[in-house]
């Protein structure tokens, strides 16, 4: 089969698009026939040797997909050949199929296609863990997504309206303004034109936010801390500025807020049962079409560095999807 691979870290465009052998599915495991993956900064993150993970090398980067299983092990129970699945995990979905383990896979019903089976599970699943089982945001909240415009970001708003609350989505790009109010976002700051801190506390009465969500990290971060309101709830899920911001804790003190950090891998890997029942409950959404997928840009197997690059630029809105023939 085809596959992108890399053998070793560093720049993205060490990978190589070769021809492996096709991967043997394991007793517990499921062989997909992969019709589509999603690009994410981790995947840009692993390859270059800076994420938290490092798999062993050489390895094929791409977390998510969807697909057709065409084998089964002898122990899976729960996936069929012939379903239609989706499959998250670190690596693996950059290629034309993936062995991937049977708790990985959700079997898609039939109203959702292959695009948003390849999309939402990176992109609704950890603003869905931080916003519902992390952070409990209610009805009548006010909630600030950083990075409002991309994947998660998008996802976030969605599900912060669906839950009633009242949505700031925050933007470094005055051209994302438009997609980021029709998405649902309530107000929407532009940090590089307005005062972040300054505008939230106004549009918030002076009180703050009750519930953050930062996807930035660095300068961004260190704003957020200064504008959550007292009982509030900071979620850490990223740092696509670069910078590890560092927490003074007299802050948490002052306003009795606390901070959440969100890594779904983490959660995925040990709690399985969790992660279903949370699937199970983001597909009930999905049949009601309350978590629709915006796709962006889509791009071929072979073009992966590409689409990777276009990610990094920031200059898209939505997903980025890699198409196998």
């Amino acid at each position: 089969m085809k596959a992108i691979v890399c053998k070793e870290f560093g720049p993205l465009e060490n990978v190589e698009y070769i021809d492996i052998p096709d991967p043997v599915p394991g007793p517990k495991q499921v062989l997909v026939k992969i019709r589509v993956s999603s690009v994410g900064f981790m995947d840009t993150l692993m390859i270059e040797g800076r994420y938290q993970l490092k798999p062993p090398l050489p390895y094929i980067p791409g977390a998510c997909g969807a697909g057709d299983v065409v084998a089964i092990g002898s122990e899976v129970t729960s996936v069929k050949v012939g379903d239609r699945v989706s499959f998250l995990n670190y690596y693996g979905a950059f290629a034309e199929m993936i062995a991937t383990d049977e708790h990985t896979c959700v079997v898609l019903p039939d109203h959702m296609d292959y695009e948003q089976a390849a999309t939402y599970r990176l992109s609704y699943s950890p603003a869905y863990l931080a916003l519902k089982y992390r952070a409990n945001l209610k009805p009548g909240e006010t909630f600030v997504i950083t990075g409002a415009s991309g994947g998660v970001g998008l996802a976030a708003i969605r599900l912060a309206k669906n839950m009633g609350a009242r949505v700031i989505g925050v933007i470094g790009r005055e051209e994302k303004r438009d997609i980021v109010r029709e998405t649902g976002a309530d107000e929407v700051i532009n940090y590089n034109t307005q005062d972040l801190r300054e505008t939230i506390l106004a549009l918030t009465n002076g009180r703050g936010a009750d519930v953050i969500l930062d996807v930035v990290g660095g300068d961004v971060f260190d704003t957020c801390m200064r504008c959550v309101a007292r009982l509030g709830r900071v979620i850490v899920m990223g740092f696509t500025s670069g910078r590890i911001s560092e927490v003074k804790v007299n802050r948490l003190l002052l306003k009795n807020c606390s901070i959440h950090g969100v890594w779904l891998g983490d959660w995925m890997t040990n709690d399985i049962e969790g992660f279903r029942r949370m699937n199970g409950e983001l597909l009930e959404l999905a049949a009601q079409g309350k978590i629709p997928t915006l796709i962006s840009e889509r791009f071929a197997l072979q073009d992966v560095v590409k689409a990777m690059r276009l990610l990094l630029s920031r200059e898209t809105v939505g997903k980025i999807v890699i198409q196998n023939t």
